[in-house]
């Protein structure tokens, strides 16, 4: 596959504050892509930039090779005609939904006739059949994020953008804006590069993930993301969230660093104690299994809420359900500090 978008040494400020600090970053026609990270961490900043919406204090964006720095006017016009973006919180004219969805044809010269017919196509994918003549004002949450795609397929883009696509929609909706990120990428061959809070979607639906912290790129997941301090005994250093104390693998006590993170694949689950020397031990209650096509991602609540990556078979051989006390076990080698 050929290189879609790639950034180099993209550098953001707002003001004084430095927001995004990405050295590289590179996509491939025709993947999803997950794009995660606690709020503030610079998601929606980076997707605005790669969408040519916002214009990086530095570094330099490539388009299919094609560095962007040094087009013409017309010529970038011509690629962010081959991009859309639906952000987070979209905005709808106080029109129709069919003259909504078909803003951007109109703009782009398409007889009444033609966009007709793609606004009819586009609400058909989205699930909105039938939908031409009701108001903007008229739609629920999930119905304004399903026009909103709309609206950015009807364009029929080599990549779109979807800034956090699910954050307040009900499950039906969910459902289906899942289904529709899955379907336009197989049939379409759709580029789609989409930030959001909740990883295990993420991971179930991106052929890759990336994790954002503070406006840099990470190596490990977002799971198990824990804000505190660092404190040193006589028995080691700790990590203190303020519910729990998590034991780390350092000499000295990191400086500047507040956040860490365990790969939910290092976390052992139980319904005994387990033999181990690890040092981090933890008793909790099963709250919730997601099942992610062949693995299992249990979340055990705690002092603190612990993400957990296992099999199906381990599920079925250790006999857990919703409700089911355990223990969780984990070195403190395995645990990232950020």
């Amino acid at each position: 596959m050929s290189r879609i978008i790639e950034l180099k040494n993209i550098t953001h400020f707002y003001g004084e504050r430095k927001v995004l600090d990405i050295a590289s970053l590179s996509l491939e026609k025709g993947r999803i892509y997950g794009l995660v990270g606690p709020n503030g961490s610079g998601k929606t900043t980076l997707l605005s930039i790669m969408a040519l919406l916002l214009r990086p204090s530095s570094g330099e964006i490539y388009f299919e090779g094609q560095p962007i720095s040094g087009l013409s006017k017309v010529s970038r016009m011509v690629i962010q005609r081959s991009m859309t973006m639906v952000f987070q919180n979209p905005y709808l004219f106080h029109m129709s939904v069919a003259k909504n969805i078909a803003y951007g044809l109109r703009v782009r010269g398409l007889s009444r006739k033609a966009r007709s017919a793609k606004v009819k196509e586009a609400l058909s994918w989205v699930g909105l059949a039938g939908f031409e003549k009701r108001k903007a004002r008229e739609l629920s949450g999930g119905e304004i994020k399903l026009v909103a795609l709309a609206r950015a397929l009807v364009l029929d883009p080599a990549i779109i953008f979807l800034d956090e696509p699910t954050a307040n929609v009900d499950s039906r909706h969910i459902h289906r804006i899942e289904s529709i990120i899955s379907q336009i990428n197989r049939d379409r061959g759709t580029t789609v590069v989409m930030s959001t809070h909740n990883l295990s979607q993420a991971y179930r639906l991106a052929d890759e993930v990336f994790s954002l912290f503070e406006g840099s790129l990470v190596t490990s997941a977002m799971h198990n993301l824990f804000s505190g301090r660092f404190q040193e005994t006589e028995e080691g250093i700790f990590f203190d969230t303020g519910a729990v104390r998590i034991w780390v693998s350092a000499e000295t006590i990191p400086s500047d660093s507040t956040h860490i993170t365990i790969d939910p694949e290092n976390i052992i689950v139980s319904k005994e104690p387990f033999a181990s020397s690890a040092r981090n031990r933890f008793e909790g209650t099963v709250s919730q299994i997601i099942d992610q096509g062949g693995r299992i991602l249990l979340e055990i609540r705690s002092q603190e809420r612990f993400k957990v990556l296992i099999t199906e078979h381990s599920l079925r051989e250790i006999g857990l359900g919703i409700g089911s006390s355990v223990y969780l076990t984990f070195k403190a080698s395995s645990v990232n500090i950020l």
